[in-house]
């Protein structure tokens, strides 16, 4: 019952009998919108299981650390399932035939020295310089080689140039185990070196041109580590075949070295034909979807990186790299890098041996040193690419090379503790993660021509071998054994130098991203965000240009007078 006052009489108020109803209010647009989006999140919710590591208790605990340490020392967790199944193909085909190949490589460089003191120094009558020889024109087949490969792979498919050069190798190395003389040794490491050339160069443009700035350095790393292991196993490997097969078929023990390395080259070029996937723009990969092949170059171009072809080689090409400030200063820094690293001599194992350790200590005892720069170099990698550096590689060169500054500066000094020296024995080998960072940066600093990465790849790797020949023999000289003080000096100095180095190219790094943030349409200022406009967008501001003299004035669907622009995060 409602009471209802009349204000026209002043008698008892009279009672009416009113039926309530509740009558429904409609709703505004935007709280519709709410409505229907908190129905979807309450559904949503609902529909998605639990995952296991955001459920409590110790076991969900324990598995957030282990996702968050793995954000650490791999790639990010939170990508997608097809990524990550994406990436764990391509690290199981390209990174595992690249890192065989490298390793055999490496076998190849080691097992001369190996066979040399084995037998093969009696057996060819090598009694003079012949060895110094055979290197020395080995590195010239490998420098000559280099440029032409990087420029022929663009034209070639990786996956036919590698495995060719492999297989041509391979083949050579079975012929040393049957040379005869000094002159046939020479021709036969020669074209060993021309056909090796390819591969390094080439291996590291492919794996750059896969990967994002956050997943290369640690795949560039365990690439690179493999030649650090390549050579504690080329020793024992001489051992077992001069042990076991010295005489069987009337070969000697270090002939029997050349034959196994082959065997064990020529497989992995055999593989290599159905491995490599060649680049992404050219790929036809078997264990590749046309969806992931499409997904591999779009995701590279959102990264910035120029696609290969968008400026092939002509003419003119190499008068433009050569313009350009990465040309020269990465091959020098490159050089710098190697020249500090001490270890042109057995530095280590001559001290131990001048000290009256043993035989076993003097073998054994420097395989440390090789241990200790595989497991920095590949932790660099990790943490150059992991969630605190997020593809930053400035920061773990100072930070590796400052160690191996020390040990040399240490052993410069030299009247020291032993204990001091055994510390900075090892520890030199911090830099040897060094080179592997260096060229994961190339195509961060490089991003703007696919072909260039290439080429300033063998460049640097060429300049670098060249300049080896003279330092190598002006400051290491065997007769300054065990103290190497020239040396030691020597690697101090260029230390510091590829610190200073590395805060130019990081300088450089900066002015060059901010000049390609000012190239994109509409951005005015280095702090503004980059704006990108639309194809029609830019046909009307071109159209706007054509008019005669008046103000240009674009309307956008609000009416407003204000262009819509997409912002590039």
């Amino acid at each position: 019952m409602v009471s209802i006052e009349d204000p026209r009489r002043n008698g008892p108020k009279p009672q009416l009998d009113i039926e309530t109803r509740s009558v429904p209010v409609p709703l505004t647009k935007e709280e519709e919108e709410e409505s229907t989006l908190g129905t979807a999140d309450e559904h949503v919710t609902a529909a998605v299981p639990t995952k296991p590591w955001e459920r409590p208790g110790v076991w969900g605990t324990t598995r957030r650390y282990l996702r968050t340490f793995r954000g650490y020392i791999w790639d990010d967790p939170d990508k997608p399932k097809e990524e990550k199944w994406f990436l764990f193909k391509l690290d199981f085909f390209l990174l595992t035939t690249s890192c065989l190949g490298y390793f055999s490589r490496g076998l190849d460089v080691q097992n001369i020295n190996n066979a040399y003191v084995s037998g093969m120094k009696e057996s060819l009558k090598l009694y003079g310089s012949e060895l110094t020889y055979a290197s020395n024109v080995n590195t010239a087949g490998y420098v000559i080689g280099q440029i032409p490969a990087v420029i022929l792979v663009t034209r070639v498919r990786p996956s036919i140039l590698i495995p060719t050069v492999e297989i041509v190798w391979a083949a050579l190395t079975f012929c040393t185990a049957a040379v005869k003389t000094a002159e046939q040794l020479y021709a036969v490491r020669f074209f060993i070196g021309l056909f090796e050339s390819a591969f390094f160069p080439v291996m590291v443009y492919l794996i750059g041109s896969w990967y994002t700035k956050e997943e290369r350095a640690k795949r560039v790393t365990i690439f690179y580590a493999t030649a650090s292991m390549s050579s504690m196993f080329s020793g024992y490997l001489q051992a077992g075949a001069y042990k076991g097969l010295d005489g069987k078929l009337g070969r000697e023990g270090w002939s029997w070295l050349f034959i196994i390395c082959g065997v064990i080259s020529l497989p992995i070029g055999i593989l290599g034909y159905f491995f490599i996937p060649d680049f992404p723009e050219t790929t036809r990969a078997f264990y590749l979807t046309p969806k992931e092949a499409q997904f591999a170059r779009d995701r590279l171009v959102k990264a910035g990186l120029k696609p290969l072809g968008a400026s092939a080689w002509d003419r003119k090409k190499i008068f433009r790299i050569m313009s350009q400030w990465q040309f020269w200063l990465l091959p020098l820094g490159y050089f710098f890098i190697q020249g500090s690293f001490p270890a042109y001599q057995p530095v280590f194992a001559l001290w131990l041996k001048s000290t009256h350790h043993s035989v076993y200590q003097i073998n054994v005892w420097p395989t440390g040193q090789v241990a200790i720069g595989v497991v920095v170099q590949v932790v660099a990698g990790m943490v150059s690419d992991s969630r605190l550096l997020r593809g930053r590689r400035w920061q773990t060169i100072m930070a590796m090379q400052a160690v191996t500054f020390f040990s040399c500066v240490v052993l410069a000094v030299w009247d020291v503790s032993d204990n001091l020296k055994f510390t900075a024995y090892y520890l030199m080998y911090f830099s040897c993660g060094v080179p592997g960072i260096y060229y994961s940066w190339y195509p961060d600093l490089i991003p703007h021509d696919h072909e260039m990465r290439g080429f300033v790849i063998a460049c640097s790797n060429m300049f670098s071998f060249i300049q080896s020949i003279w330092f190598s023999v002006a400051v290491w000289r065997t007769i300054d054994a065990p103290r190497y003080h020239p040396g030691f000096i020597f690697a101090s100095v260029l230390g510091v130098m590829v610190v200073l180095h590395t805060i130019l190219v990081r300088t450089l790094e900066k002015r060059d991203t901010k000049k390609r943030a000012l190239a994109q349409d509409g951005l005015t200022d280095v702090e503004s965000p980059i704006v990108v406009l639309s194809d029609s967008e830019k046909e009307a501001g071109s159209s706007e240009k054509k008019a005669d003299g008046s103000e240009a004035s674009a309307s956008g669907p609000d009416g407003t007078g204000n262009k819509r622009s997409e912002l590039v995060a």
